[in-house]
């Protein structure tokens, strides 16, 4: 029998070969659970890599231009069919190759079977190319739907509820060298959530003929928002991260009683919420894609604390420095910054849990990868943020004037 020479099929050929049979070979390498369920196309189950006690943070995409990729949302891991197999087996890449072949029968096949697989795999190809179009379009459309959120907003943020919200935690814009322009307010941004579907003569929740599941409808209301600019070097605003606010019975103005106050609509790995830049020769603001050579830069998890940290250097009286928000401590070790960044602090919450410190690791070791001085801030309160080191600064200086 004609034996297929192994240096003629090359990766994507595995690769593709193996999202032919997706449907099966997933269950292999990631056996169902307890709790295990396909929904929107992902398949959600435990992760065969780690000890996972519970269904919900690790999932693998069966459809569509991903189909094969998983993701754990738990530690942000991430990979394709091949790094499935490595993350099951626990073994290397050049290991998970071989088992690719193996699965696959690459080394037994004959003309006939390689016929048939690689005629599989081109319309396999075909499908993911058209969907891979189909999904480049609705991120573009995605995109552009929050930047119009976001310049759609008001600028002047003087006695808005944004205002009044940031007042709350300690943080007074007027105190700040420079306004950050990358934050706005929205008087009616649209909160989006789901519920169940109910059959208006029998007032019983509908359910879908084949996976008995409810159906679920889209209702939005309008509400105000912080809204904020995230940003990709190269691509300008990527992305509308927006804070819901509610006003109390008090008069105060909180973050609104939610089960997600805080939504964002795409993807924005390797973007970042530019908050400040530093002060310039004629004492304008230098935004960050003109950073100086041997520029450092100020990274912290979420918007307050980027603001809570320029807060803090004003009423020390030192001067404005570079401060970028990730939006999560997962995305501080993907930040895209200028080549012309040397120094980077990471200001990070002083979360002891090993998930938490294991992406500071990752963080700390992407920039230290590429040739800068990292530096770690962390209060030396358990469970802190640049917050309540802010709101410690603030009672210090009442103190003080006393």
């Amino acid at each position: 029998m004609a034996h297929l020479p192994r240096q003629q099929v090359s990766i994507d050929e595995i690769k593709e070969g193996l999202l032919s049979r997706l449907d099966t070979l997933v269950y292999q390498l990631a056996p169902p659970a307890q709790g295990s369920h396909t929904t929107h196309g992902k398949y959600f189950t435990l992760n065969p890599g780690r000890a996972d006690r519970k269904v919900g943070s690790f999932c693998i995409t069966m459809t569509g231009p991903d189909a094969g990729r998983w993701c754990d949302f738990a530690t942000k891991d991430r990979g394709d069919i091949l790094d499935l197999i490595k993350l099951a087996t626990g073994c290397s890449a050049v290991e998970a190759i071989k088992e690719a072949r193996r699965i696959l029968g690459l080394d037994t096949e004959g003309p006939e079977d390689r016929r048939r697989r690689q005629e599989l795999a081109e319309q396999a190809k075909a499908r993911r190319a058209r969907d891979l179009a189909q999904k480049a379009a609705k991120d573009a459309k995605r995109r552009e739907i929050a930047k119009g959120v976001f310049l759609s907003g008001q600028d002047n943020l003087t006695g808005t509820p944004v205002d009044h919200y940031l007042r709350g935690r300690g943080i007074d814009l007027a105190r700040l060298p420079f306004a950050p322009r990358a934050i706005r307010f929205h008087p009616a941004c649209r909160y989006y959530w789901e519920e169940d579907k109910i059959d208006q003569e029998t007032g019983e929740v509908c359910t879908d003929a084949q996976t008995g599941k409810a159906l679920k409808i889209r209702l939005y209301r309008p509400m105000p928002a912080m809204v904020t600019a995230i940003a990709m070097k190269g691509d300008g605003i990527i992305d509308c991260h927006r804070t819901y606010l509610a006003r109390q019975p008090d008069g105060r103005w909180t973050k609104a009683d939610l089960p997600s106050a805080k939504m964002v609509l795409t993807d924005y790995t390797g973007a970042s919420i530019r908050l400040c830049g530093m002060r310039g020769p004629r004492g304008g603001m230098t935004k960050l894609k003109d950073a100086p050579a041997g520029s450092r830069v100020f990274v912290t998890e979420g918007i307050e604390n980027a603001l809570s940290l320029m807060m803090i250097r004003a009423l020390r009286g030192q001067d404005p420095a570079f401060v970028v928000a990730a939006g999560s401590i997962w995305n501080m070790s993907n930040i895209i910054l200028p080549e012309t960044v040397a120094e980077v602090t990471l200001a990070a919450d002083n979360d002891t849990g090993p998930k938490a410190q294991e992406m500071l690791q990752r963080a700390i070791d992407f920039h230290a990868g590429r040739g800068r001085t990292v530096r770690v801030w962390r209060s030396d309160q358990p469970g802190q943020d640049l917050n309540d080191e802010l709101q410690r600064v603030l009672q210090d200086m009442q103190r003080g004037a006393a």
